[in-house]
């Protein structure tokens, strides 16, 4: 990742507006183990919160419009459960949740 904290990435700033819209409130604020969880993530793949959500859309060719990439939704995926299976607990399950709020409302669907 940069330099510049993580709550200063766009794909962030979209997580924390949509939940905000979603439950009222400032969500990630109230329970800022949120963004403990996407960045210790983001450090385990070794990219920022930005990287990963453009990976997750492709351009399609025959009509140029923005859709998901199989291929790296599945890879985060799996990155998802080897990040959730670290730590076999409570806590590695509400970590990987909170990864997985991040896709989910930055527009990426993701089941892991």
């Amino acid at each position: 990742m940069t330099g510049q904290t993580i709550e200063a990435y766009e794909s962030v700033r979209t997580w924390r507006r949509d939940l905000s819209d979603q439950w009222g409130g400032d969500p990630i604020a109230e329970e800022p183990d949120k963004l403990q969880a996407l960045a210790r993530f983001c450090e385990f793949v070794g990219e920022d919160p930005d990287a990963i959500i453009a990976r997750c859309f492709r351009v399609r060719k025959s009509d140029g419009e923005q859709v998901i990439s199989l291929k790296w939704r599945a890879y985060y995926a799996q990155k998802i459960r080897e990040f959730r299976e670290q730590n076999p607990d409570q806590e590695s399950q509400r970590l990987a949740a909170n990864v997985l709020s991040f896709l989910i409302h930055n527009g990426v669907l993701v089941q892991v």
